[in-house]
């Protein structure tokens, strides 16, 4: 007896191949379904909207929280290092300290290490007293220190850390000036050391006086109220009797990594040292950052989660309402796998383009976010985020990580596909004989 002939031919190359242009048509038209089959496109659309929408608001919430999150630790370690390095050595000598900033400086990720010393004390002038904290700094390193050389009011550094007696030129903060009443440059003021001096009268406090040379607002309460910038020659020669501190400032790329550069610091350094960071001195915000970093993902990702349940209950109503469609493709030769890819396919389309759709939305959102302030300030007329009140210039602060725009992407794609995968499943399974007995 002779073979059955082939009456179909044979298949265009690629068409009927998993996930070919065969399965692919099918899963598009199965996408608008009308009105008379359940809606399905109408509740797609909707689905695709959610999504969209879900991932371009991850993208944006998370880019400005990623923002006020730099500014902040901007406005609260501005002017503080990110990392204090200082040899364990009982005293270290200024070639010990000097090769101990040498070797940090060249760490990958350190912006500038550089000696520095900083002692509490009290200044006079004219009868008015303020606490102020003592920098001693080489003038070298605060001349390449942007917030300071960037934010001067009067004078300059030029000259810092010069002059003879007390003509020594210090600068210093705005605060610490209205404090003490310096109008101008070339006002002097006295600075107390800790150490006192024994005379015949008894024990005095050492005192000396300088000249303000620069005064700085850098906008930082911390820094324009308390801070004085002074050689670090005259600062050890006032309060340590010229001993080296030995404590080097480090001061980050990224403050954020701090955590991952304590062991290479340590491994640098090639002695015994002491570190302290930025979190070590600022443990509650740095603990409260970290819980709010936490938590806001983990309700973004819930967020997400959410809008998949439209693309769950379109891709329901699609498999109830196609089963004679299902039926159909099994008994022309369609496999379960056919079927599954099918459907699936369907769920997947809404998924990518909704998340490719957010996430342009939300790149463009940011990259344009001072024009978005200033068109929702006209509409409203109100300033939003005034920068007296919030410390911030230039709008709404926004950070891009790109690896968090990834794993919103990511995340998206990843739960709207699992959403599909099961109904998917299910029309897999259908029984074409049952399907097609109760139509």
């Amino acid at each position: 007896m002779n073979a059955a002939a082939d009456i179909t031919g044979p298949a265009p190359s690629g068409q009927n191949k998993p996930f070919g242009k065969v399965e692919r048509l099918i899963a598009r038209r199965y996408l608008g379904a009308k009105k008379k089959d359940g809606g399905v496109g109408l509740i797609a659309g909707l689905s695709f909207f959610c999504i969209m929408l879900a991932v371009a608001a991850m993208i944006i919430i998370m880019s400005i929280m990623n923002g006020f999150r730099d500014r902040l630790i901007e406005l609260t370690i501005g002017s503080q290092g990110h990392m204090y390095v200082a040899s364990a050595a009982p005293q270290p000598t200024p070639e010990s300290v000097r090769d101990l900033e040498r070797k940090l400086s060249a760490v990958p990720g350190i912006e500038k290490a550089f000696e520095m010393s900083e002692d509490q004390t009290m200044v006079q002038r004219d009868g008015k007293i303020s606490g102020v904290v003592v920098n001693g700094i080489s003038p070298e390193s605060l001349r390449g220190f942007d917030l300071i050389v960037q934010n001067l009011v009067l004078g300059s550094l030029d000259d810092f850390g010069e002059g003879r007696g007390s003509r020594n030129k210090i600068a210093i903060g705005t605060g610490v000036a209205g404090a003490l009443g310096v109008s101008d440059i070339g006002d002097t003021v006295v600075l107390y050391s800790p150490k006192v001096r024994t005379g015949p009268m008894g024990s005095t406090p050492i005192r000396k006086t300088y000249e303000v040379g620069a005064i700085f607002q850098t906008g930082l309460d911390l820094a324009d109220a308390t801070y004085i910038y002074m050689n670090i020659t005259q600062a050890s020669l006032l309060f340590n009797d010229g001993k080296a501190d030995g404590a080097i400032q480090v001061r980050l790329e990224n403050p954020d990594e701090i955590d991952s550069f304590v062991q290479p610091v340590a491994n640098a350094a090639g002695e015994p040292v002491f570190i302290e960071t930025w979190k070590d001195r600022n443990k509650t915000m740095a603990t409260a950052l970290r819980t709010e970093q936490i938590a806001m993902r983990l309700v973004f990702m819930i967020v997400v989660l959410i809008s998949t349940f439209p693309i769950l209950s379109a891709m329901i109503m699609l498999v109830k309402n196609k089963s004679r469609d299902i039926a159909v493709l099994r008994t022309i030769g369609t496999t379960q796998g056919g079927i599954l890819r099918i459907f699936f396919m369907s769920g997947a389309m809404i998924g990518m383009t909704g998340t490719l759709v957010g996430l342009l939305i939300g790149i463009l959102f940011c990259f344009n976010i001072n024009a978005v302030q200033a068109f929702i300030e006209f509409l409203t007329g109100v300033e939003l985020f005034p920068a007296d009140v919030y410390r911030m210039s230039g709008g709404i602060p926004v950070k891009f990580v790109w690896s968090e725009v990834a794993g919103v992407a990511f995340w998206g794609f990843l739960i709207t596909t699992m959403a599909t995968f099961f109904p998917a499943l299910t029309a897999s399974k259908i029984d074409p004989v049952d399907a097609l007995r109760y139509e």
